[in-house]
Formats: structure tokens, C-alpha cells, sequence
């Protein structure tokens, strides 16, 4: 348990590969049976409750499934499509919910309260796996034995004991990741039936090796092989029917399902994160002092950045000047950020991990020291593993499957960092993270106005919340197409353009301007001595604005979440917190970041996305990598592994993505043509490239 985290041998892929389609095929019957139960067949139209003879219990869940059918039809586009939506995800998130308390027990991390003592001091246990030669876990036995009766006697005795015993650990570990464990969530309300959960639970315990649950990797191979006959259907389906091009976000993520081999993870880290950190500190720990391993080496690596290029022709020193003009030479751990993009499982971020920890761990060496901080950001490692996740990891997605393996594999990561570091995973505890779904539901703009009118907050002036709300509403409504493309930071910064000379206009003023090379306001016709005066006088109230705005988009995602977990209509739960993720994306894509990396969604875009994406790349790819470059600062730098053909591909404007962008605007550092066999189970002959952050 105290070594290096070790990735998922071959052996063990392949056996993965084809155990999870077998699981999954045992669930999606279970689930489908149970819906029909309910009334609810695979055509999605609903036999009327009032000619079924449905206990009062039943009735309540049908309706809390009737809403998440009503939410996905309307994503999907069909009443068809939302069925399929909903037992796929009913499916996927039970199996998550039983391997993620399997990996925690395997590697010793899962701590719950005594069982029938939920306040009491929470103790190293097991849900799942069975004691040996005892049917029952050893958390299930301690449960039944302080139950009394009510697990002992009766037809139901066993699966009330199961249930129960799943979802007290649901709850316990909901407080730290509540994204997958929340037991009162809709897509939790529907069980598979007991018969069903013994199967899946015995094929967990018995169908896959001790070492595959240790893997680190591990949770990301079973969302890939979840959906691998799926995307082989979509794929035919597309190429028969629109020339192999997406038509649906869903379409778009599930055909770009292709885990990301850690050897690229770690060249493109090493070469983004790991070139800033030892431009500011050339004798970091992370420095290479051996030969690097090679990629055929089955392991996770260790954080030591030797896949580092060297001599890419940058600079050598790290310099960024303040915002008070000084020259600085370095910035604090706890200061330096990295997003990715199209986060998928967030396999970047885990990696990631684990270099962050090194540089935190050499501040605390070195503060104090000349090019060092006076103070190092956290002062008690203890605290690193959820300072890290915290602080500096973030992720966008736009399938909600992929941030759900994406928080737990964070988790995971961070209590096993504090156990290596000598702690225990009692002490990670973490009170955020920032990895955001990008894939809001199309609700309307008059329910989202109705969602908002009921928060009952002040929020600002009304004629400032009016241009804000629409240019919000404007985002949330193509999310699911552009993800992490939309452009909310540069259309917030026009609406509080727009107001500015607005309220300028009011005070008589004929012409206000806001240069891009300044950044700072100017009055065109004035030419008084004043005129300084109310250029500062606007300034200031253009900060005033914007200070406003910031505390409106806060104040609408706290109302939201709020009326997500407190709403009691399943329907309206269900928009207020798709409508929250969508402002919690807005508020992740409105910052800038010093790293960005990826393995980005390849080839067309969902067409109706094209036009709103403003890029004049045809290629989804290409556009991610430069948004990349927008989402970075200047001194940062930007990874990601493309399809190699933009070399010389000239369709789309790709030569100008060459000629101007990747040699020009953000000069390209590291390219690594890489052939095909990357990528699992995918033709495409890919590249990893390396090029300067930010945008002028």
C-alpha cells in the first residue's frame, strides 16, 4: 500500500475489457425489467399509473424516474433516445458506486462509523468483499449483528441487510464526493433487484484480480470498455448516416472514448507543468537524475519529469511581471494551476498529482531561500493531498459518466498521496473539487427564469442582471455542443463593456473606448482638465460593475445548488442542478490557467456547434488546442495529443492552425509523431505537441 500507485498491466486490460460489457449486459436487463415494472417500457411512453396497481412506494420512484425521463428525452430528442439515456446512466452509475468501494476496500482507504452507530469513529472496514469462507463483508455481518431482528427474520431480511449497508456507506463517503455517492439522488432511487446485486457483487469479488482494484488506472479502462459496443454501434450508425460525423454531444463523446496510455500522460505533463516549475526552480525534486523508462515499462510513473525536451529554444528562467510592475521569477504551489480541457477520467490530473505534491513538498524544503517564497504555501504536509485538489486540478467533461470516475479517481489519488506520506485517508478531507459536466440541459430560457426568480437573493441591479442573465442564458443553451468552447469570459467582458459606456452615455459622456493594447478606459471627445478625473471616476466604476457581476454569477450558482439538494418536485431538482453545473462551468472557464493539457475530441464538430464555437477551424481538435492557448496564461504552456495530420492537412483552414498559430502566436516547442497503436482500439495516427500558452 506505501508504494509508487502501479498502472494496469496488460494482462489484466484484456480481462477488463471483456468482464465490464458482461456486468454491464446484467444490469441494463435488471434495470430494463424494473422499468417496465414501473410502467415504463423501452419505447419511453409511460402506461398511466392509474391502471396499474402500484404500491404507494413504487408510485413515488416511477415519479422520480418519470422526471429524469422527461430531462433526457429532451436532451436526447426523443422519448426513445431518453429511456435508453436513463438506464444506461441508472446502469453505470450503480456499477461505479459498487467498484469504487471495492478499490477503496483493495487499498485499504474505506473508513465508516461502526455499523448501527453513525456517530461514531469511522474504522478501516468492507462492504463488498466477503469475509473468507462467510458469505456476508465484514461491515454486513457487524450490521446484521446490531440490527436485532430486522436482518435475521424474514423473506426480505438479506436485501433490506444489503441495501441498508450500502447505502449508510453511500452516505458516509457522499460528503466527500457526493457527484457519485449521493444515495438520495434520482438516478440512486431505482435498485436493481436482489437477485441481480448478489450477481454483480460475486462477479466483482470473483471475476477480475486483487491487483487490477490497485491499479490507479483502473476506474478509467472500466469507463472506456463500458461503452465500447456502443461506440461500435454509433460509429456504424454515423457512417451510414452522416458520413461518420457526430449530430449530438452524446454521439461526440461517446465515439471520442479513447484512454489515454500514461506515457503520453506523463510526456505531456512533464513537458507542460514540469518545464514551468523547473524554470523557476532548475534543482527541483522533480528533476531527472537517471535515464527516463521506457514507455513499454508497465507502471505508473514516478512524478519526476524526465520525459522533459530539453533545449525547445524558450526561455530558460521563468519571468512574469506583477501586477504592481515588479519583475517576478517564480509563483507559489498553491498559485499554479493546470486544467484540462476534455478531462474524460482525468488521467492527466492524476499524474499531475503527484508532481504538485513535489513541488509543494520542495517549498516547505526551500522557503526562505533565494528564489523561493518567504513561507511555503502549506507549511503541514498532511494537509497537501486535498490542498492539491482543491487549489490546482481542473477538469470539464461534457459526459457526467466521465466526472463521476474522474472525482473518485481524484479521490483516490489524494488518500492514497496522504497514506504514502504517512498519514492516514481519515485526514483528506476534501471540501471541493473542480471538475465541472459540460453538458447543461436545454431547459428553456423561461425556465431558467423561473428557476432564478425563486432563489429570492439580491442579486444587483436589475438592468445589470438583465444583460447578464441573457449573455449566461446564451452559454448554457449550446453547452452540450461547445463544452469548454464556449466563449462566456469574452461575452461577459462585452456586456460589461456595453454597460459601461451605457452609464457613460447617461452622464453626458460622448465616447467611451476600451483599447485592447491599455486595457484602459478613454474618453474620445473630452478634452478638459477633468477629463482625467472621470476617466479614473469610470474605472472605478467599471471595477464596481464587474465586481457586482462576479457576486451575481455567485449568488445565482449558491441558490441553485441550494435548490437542487432542497427542492422537493423531482422535475424542477433536476434544472436547478443542471442549470448550477452550468454556471459552475462558466465560473471554471472564466479564470485563466498556467498549464493546459488534453487528448481532445478528434475530427468534425457537432455541426450546430461550428458556427458558435468562434474558430476557423473545421477540425474539433484544432480547437481545442487553441482554446487551450486562451485558457492559459502567457508564461504557460499548452499539451495535447491530435491526430498527426494537421501537418499537412490544408482542409479547414489547417494551414493557417500551422503557419500562423502553432508557429507565430503560440510557437510550437515539442512534437512527438507518434504513428498509429496509441490510442486503445483506435486507427488514428496520432501526434503529442508541446507550444507556448496565452494569446495576444
Amino acid at each position: 500500500m506505501n508504494g509508487e500507485p502501479l498502472a494496469l498491466l496488460d494482462e489484466y486490460k484484456d480481462l477488463v475489457k471483456s468482464w465490464v460489457p458482461k456486468v454491464r449486459e446484467i444490469l441494463d436487463k435488471d434495470f430494463s425489467a424494473e422499468l417496465k415494472r414501473l410502467g415504463i417500457p423501452g419505447t419511453g411512453k409511460l402506461v398511466p399509473v392509474a391502471k396499474m396497481n402500484l404500491p404507494e412506494s413504487d408510485v413515488l420512484i416511477r415519479s422520480r424516474v418519470e422526471a429524469l425521463l422527461r430531462r433526457d428525452s429532451l436532451a436526447e430528442g426523443s422519448e426513445e433516445k431518453g429511456y435508453e439515456n436513463v438506464r444506461r446512466e441508472l446502469s453505470y452509475t450503480c456499477l461505479n458506486r459498487l467498484l469504487g468501494l471495492k478499490c477503496m476496500e483493495v487499498r485499504g482507504l474505506l473508513y465508516l462509523p461502526p455499523a448501527g452507530d453513525e456517530h461514531g469513529p469511522p474504522e478501516q472496514t468492507e462492504v463488498i468483499t466477503t469475509i473468507p469462507g462467510d458469505a456476508r463483508s465484514r461491515y454486513l455481518r457487524d450490521l446484521r449483528a446490531s440490527g436485532g431482528t430486522r436482518y435475521k427474520y424474514g423473506d426480505n431480511a438479506e436485501e433490506a441487510l444489503l441495501r441498508d449497508g450500502l447505502t449508510a456507506a453511500y452516505r458516509f463517503i457522499t460528503t466527500e464526493i457526493p457527484v457519485l455517492f449521493d444515495p438520495d439522488h434520482e438516478y440512486a432511487c431505482l435498485w436493481p433487484t436482489y437477485g441481480c446485486m448478489v450477481k454483480v457483487i460475486a462477479m466483482i469479488n470473483d471475476g477480475l484480480p486483487l491487483e487490477a482494484y490497485r491499479a490507479q488506472d483502473f476506474l478509467g479502462w472500466v469507463y472506456q470498455f463500458f461503452n465500447r459496443a456502443e461506440k461500435d454501434r454509433v460509429k456504424a450508425i454515423l457512417r451510414k448516416e452522416s458520413g461518420g460525423a457526430p449530430r449530438s454531444s452524446y454521439e461526440l463523446s461517446v465515439t471520442n472514448q479513447f484512454y489515454t496510455p500514461s506515457w503520453v500522460v506523463k510526456t505531456l505533463v512533464d513537458n507542460t507543468l514540469g518545464r514551468l516549475w523547473l524554470q523557476m526552480h532548475p534543482e527541483s525534486s522533480i528533476k531527472a537524475t537517471e535515464p527516463p523508462p521506457l514507455p513499454t515499462d508497465s507502471q505508473w510513473y514516478r512524478p519526476v519529469a524526465d520525459y522533459l525536451v530539453p533545449n525547445t529554444g524558450e526561455k530558460i528562467r521563468y519571468e512574469r511581471l506583477s501586477e504592481d510592475g515588479q519583475l517576478k521569477t517564480f509563483k507559489r504551489a498553491a498559485d499554479i494551476t493546470l486544467i484540462d480541457p476534455a478531462c474524460g477520467t482525468m488521467h492527466f490530473g492524476q499524474y499531475a498529482f503527484g508532481l504538485f505534491q513535489q513541488m509543494y513538498l520542495d517549498e516547505i524544503r526551500h522557503a526562505g531561500e533565494p528564489g523561493w517564497p518567504a513561507e511555503p504555501s502549506i507549511s503541514d504536509p498532511r494537509l497537501l493531498p486535498a490542498t492539491i485538489i482543491e487549489r490546482n486540478i481542473y477538469g470539464i467533461d461534457i459526459d457526467a459518466r466521465a466526472i463521476q470516475i474522474a472525482s473518485l479517481s481524484m479521490l483516490l489519488t489524494a488518500k492514497e498521496a496522504a497514506v504514502r506520506l504517512g498519514f492516514s485517508p481519515l485526514d483528506v478531507s476534501l471540501k471541493h473539487t473542480n471538475l465541472v459536466v459540460a453538458n447543461a440541459v436545454r431547459i428553456g430560457e423561461d425556465q431558467l427564469r423561473a428557476l432564478v426568480q425563486r432563489l429570492g437573493t439580491t442579486l444587483g441591479s436589475a438592468s445589470l442582471q438583465e444583460y447578464l442573465f441573457k449573455t449566461l442564458w446564451d452559454n448554457l443553451e449550446h453547452v452540450g455542443e461547445l463544452g469548454s468552447l464556449i466563449q462566456v469570459r469574452e461575452a461577459v467582458v462585452r456586456v460589461l463593456d456595453e454597460w459601461v459606456e451605457q452609464k457613460a452615455r447617461e452622464k453626458g459622456l460622448t465616447s467611451i473606448r476600451s483599447p485592447k493594447d491599455t486595457g484602459q478606459l478613454q474618453l474620445g471627445s473630452i478634452a478638459s482638465d477633468w477629463e482625467h478625473e472621470h476617466k479614473q471616476q469610470m474605472e472605478l466604476e467599471r471595477s464596481v460593475l464587474k465586481r457586482e457581476a462576479d457576486q451575481i454569477v455567485k449568488e445565482l450558482l449558491a441558490g441553485l445548488q441550494e435548490l437542487a439538494h432542497s427542492e422537493a418536485d423531482p422535475g424542477q431538482r433536476l434544472y436547478a442542478e443542471d442549470t448550477a453545473r452550468g454556471l459552475k462551468l462558466i465560473e471554471v472557464l472564466s479564470r485563466r490557467y498556467d498549464v493546459a493539457v488534453m487528448n481532445p475530441p478528434y475530427g468534425a464538430f457537432v455541426p450546430e456547434a461550428k458556427d458558435l464555437a468562434n474558430t476557423s477551424y473545421s477540425d474539433i481538435d484544432a480547437a481545442f488546442v487553441e482554446r487551450g492557448a486562451e485558457l492559459t496564461e502567457s508564461e504557460g504552456y499548452v499539451g495535447a495529443l491530435i491526430p498527426h495530420n494537421f501537418v499537412a492537412k490544408s482542409r479547414g483552414k489547417m494551414e493557417g492552425f500551422r503557419t500562423e498559430f502553432l508557429l507565430k502566436t503560440n510557437p510550437l516547442l515539442v512534437m512527438l509523431d507518434l504513428g498509429s497503436g496509441v490510442l486503445d482500439e483506435a486507427t488514428v495516427e496520432a501526434a503529442a505537441i508541446v507550444l507556448k500558452g496565452g494569446r495576444p
